[in-house]
């Protein structure tokens, strides 16, 4: 059963192992997901299909998360989207003001992840 009503989740993330975890269970909870490696294939879908939600690592291969988090949120076709940022490494601080909705800190608890995005749609 889609509990999530086909809800269309984007996953930016260059771990291969996290993003098949996270795939997995997130369609598992009825989301309807598609993974993305780095910013250059994001981009490329963005505009065409765009997401209810988007999960957004920091460290990525051809850019920085948060840079294309406070961009994203600067564009009036895509401000309206919630944008929840995974990182590991992220010290929050305000001389990089984040514009995302919010914040999940690597290891996640999936369970929690779940329910982070639920609140957010």
């Amino acid at each position: 059963m889609d509990k999530n009503g086909g809800t269309k989740l984007f996953i930016v993330e260059d771990n291969e192992d996290i993003r098949y975890i996270l795939k997995c269970y997130l369609e598992d909870e009825g989301f309807n997901i598609s993974v993305f490696e780095n910013v250059k294939t994001f981009r490329a879908m963005l505009h065409s299909n765009l997401p209810n939600i988007i999960l957004l690592d920091v460290m990525l291969p051809d850019g920085n998360g948060l840079d294309l988090c406070n961009e994203l949120k600067a564009d009036s076709q895509l401000s309206n989207i919630p944008i929840i940022i995974m990182s590991a490494h992220l010290q929050l601080d305000k001389s990089h003001p984040i514009a995302a909705n919010g914040f999940v800190k690597k290891p996640f608890d999936l369970e929690e992840l779940s329910l982070t995005i639920k609140n957010h749609l």
